[in-house]
C-alpha cells in the first residue's frame, strides 16, 4: 500500500509542477498562420471566482517567480459551490523584473483582436466570455454557472490569434496555459 501511496504522491506532484506553462509551437492542423507569440513571461495567473448569489471570493493561483525554471511553482485550486452563478476575473503578471511588474491584463485588452482566453473543465461548468474586442470575446471576464458536485481540473489557455480570430479557441498559438484543481461541493 506504501508504495501505491508513494507513487500517487510522486505522480501528483509531476502533474502539479507541469500544470502551468508557456507554449510555443503552432498546432500542426493550423495554416496561414505567419505570427509569434508574444515573450512574455507569465510568473503570476491569479484567478477570481465571485459568487453572484452570496458575493463570496475564492482564488485559485499559478504563482512562478522565477518563470520556467528550477524552482516549483505554488498552485491553488478553488472550492465552488453547486449550482451556483460565478464572475470570473483575471490578473496576468509578467514579474520577471520585480521592480517593474508588467500587468499583461492590461496588453491582452489593449491587442483583444490578437488574442482570446479559453476555459475547458471536466464537471460539466458552463463558461461565457462576457468581454470583447468590439465584434468577438477577448475573455478576461466570464460568467460561470456549476452544475454537478466533485472534483476536477479546470484549465486556462491564453490564445495569440493575431489575423485568424474568429470567436473559436481553435485557431491561433498557444500562448500560455494553466489547469488548476477544482472542487464543486
Amino acid at each position: 500500500m506504501k508504495k501505491k501511496l508513494s507513487a500517487f504522491a510522486i505522480l501528483l506532484s509531476i502533474l502539479l509542477m507541469n500544470a502551468c506553462k508557456r507554449e510555443d509551437s503552432i498546432p500542426s492542423n493550423i495554416s496561414n498562420i505567419n505570427t509569434v507569440a508574444p515573450s512574455d513571461t507569465i510568473t503570476s495567473f491569479l484567478v477570481s471566482f465571485e459568487n453572484e448569489q452570496d458575493s463570496s471570493v475564492e482564488f485559485g493561483n499559478y504563482d512562478d517567480d522565477d518563470g520556467p525554471g528550477p524552482k516549483a511553482a505554488n498552485i491553488g485550486g478553488v472550492s465552488l459551490k453547486q449550482n451556483a452563478p460565478y464572475k470570473i476575473t483575471f490578473r496576468i503578471e509578467d514579474g520577471t523584473n520585480a521592480a517593474n511588474p508588467i500587468i499583461l491584463n492590461t496588453k491582452i485588452k489593449n491587442n483583444g483582436k490578437d488574442y482570446k482566453l479559453c476555459i475547458t473543465n471536466n464537471l460539466a461548468i458552463t463558461t461565457t466570455a462576457t468581454d470583447s474586442d468590439g465584434t468577438l470575446p477577448i475573455g478576461l471576464t466570464y460568467d460561470l454557472n456549476t452544475k454537478n458536485t466533485g472534483n476536477g481540473t479546470i484549465t486556462f489557455t491564453i490564445k495569440y490569434q493575431k489575423g485568424v480570430k474568429n470567436g473559436d479557441c481553435a485557431p491561433g498559438t498557444n500562448y500560455y496555459t494553466c489547469t488548476l484543481p477544482i472542487s464543486v461541493f
